[in-house]
């Protein structure tokens, strides 16, 4: 691709080598403003015209046609076939504008323990294309994003993620928390995480990059506006997020949310952080299937004892019930300093389905803090591989929507 295409596709950005970055002067940072001013607009209305988009947006015609026509160059915005009569002018019909339905927006990428997915959404928030590949846990970060980066090559080259409109990528990275005073690409690049660059994405990915941990951003999935929600993930180890009316909870040094290591017994075996008793230690789902054997008997994976406590194996049964027990323990101090409306319990150990909620459920309603009226759903995600994905591309589109001031 040429210098020229390039900037043909992108005017907002600059070459330099081979590599696309910020163009980080005045103009291009008001033009960008004036661009989400028209996005807002139309994903507020589903379509406009001129006239309408002026009026939105308080942008001259001058300014307003040099920015459609450059957001309709890039495919990002399309006249439709769909005519109005415009106010004033004798009922003459009058072309509207539209967002492109084919045009993603947003790519969230997840850098999973073992799998990596891909997942494109348009302005709307509408999800548009996924891709998903299972990876084995002992790969590295900086051969992820190597894999990563290959992935989204393919999906140019099948036209499901086209540059030219894409406005950010969100990246959800196992076992990584950003420093909560870097965020996302601005004038300057996020730190990158511990153990890789996250250059190669930015080279082929238009717009301001962030990253987070996977499982924050796989909360955003699951979240709404409205939601106070405490999202735990019990898999290979346990993970958890709290969202706050569509906004994370990251702390003051980019670690809130560790539940795992959480301790729900002063006296028990010492974790890798340091300390005694974490929850980790014990309802990971190594520990899970090892208690169950030196309880005498061995289950081949989670979902085969799941299935045998459907079925009434005693040992399985007693498993499940101590694992709920465990993890009731965390929950409850977390749901005192949270407040959560809403906990959703996810991961490979959510298949324990209701047992493993009921002792959370006993442990919540004994609690009586005469404080106000308490209300908290409580209930297990279904298995979805591309929740972090998801949750960064939405993350991502939020992030760009905010930094614009809207």
């Amino acid at each position: 691709m040429t210098e020229g295409k390039l900037k043909a596709e992108w005017p907002s950005r600059k070459v330099v080598g081979d590599v696309l970055t910020p163009d980080d002067s005045a103009l291009q940072a008001v033009r960008r403003r004036h661009e989400i001013r028209v996005l807002a607009s139309l994903v507020a209305h589903g379509h406009r015209t001129r006239r309408e988009l002026e009026e939105d947006t308080k942008l001259s015609r001058t300014t307003l046609s040099a920015i459609v026509g450059e957001l309709r160059d890039r495919g990002v915005i399309i006249d439709t076939d769909q005519t109005v009569a415009a106010s004033g002018r004798h009922g003459r019909p009058t072309k509207v504008l539209t967002l492109n339905p084919e045009a993603g927006a947003a790519v969230g990428i997840e850098l999973g323990r073992r799998r990596i997915s891909i997942s494109v959404m348009g302005f709307d928030g509408s999800p548009m294309s996924t891709e998903l590949q299972e990876v084995a846990a002992s790969l590295g970060l900086d051969a992820k994003v190597g894999r990563a980066v290959d992935m989204v090559r393919q999906l140019i080259q099948d036209g499901r993620i086209k540059p030219e409109t894409i406005i950010g990528t969100g990246i959800g990275i196992a076992s990584r928390h950003a420093n909560p005073l870097s965020l996302a690409d601005g004038a300057e690049h996020q730190l990158d995480p511990q153990g890789a660059t996250l250059d190669a994405l930015r080279a082929i990915l238009p717009g301001p990059l962030l990253w987070d941990n996977n499982i924050r951003l796989a909360a955003m999935a699951y979240g709404k506006d409205s939601d106070d929600l405490l999202y735990v993930v019990l898999s290979a180890g346990v993970s958890a997020a709290s969202v706050s009316h569509g906004t994370l909870l990251r702390g003051g040094n980019g670690i809130a949310g560790e539940l795992g290591h959480v301790s729900v017994d002063f006296a028990g075996p010492q974790c890798w952080c340091g300390r005694h008793g974490c929850l980790e230690s014990y309802i990971n789902e190594a520990n899970v299937l090892a208690e169950a054997a030196h309880r005498g008997q061995a289950f081949p994976s989670i979902a085969a004892l799941a299935e045998a406590a459907a079925d009434g194996n005693g040992i399985a049964a007693n498993i499940i019930d101590w694992a709920g027990e465990l993890l009731a323990r965390a929950v409850v101090g977390a749901t005192v300093v949270l407040d959560p409306s809403r906990i959703v319990i996810a991961g490979e150990l959510s298949q324990f389905g209701e047992p493993l909620l009921a002792p959370l459920r006993r442990a919540l309603a004994e609690q009586h803090l005469d404080l106000g009226a308490r209300v908290v759903t409580i209930g297990v995600a279904p298995f979805a591989p591309t929740a972090g994905s998801d949750g960064a591309a939405h993350l991502a589109l939020s992030r760009w929507a905010m930094e614009q001031g809207h």
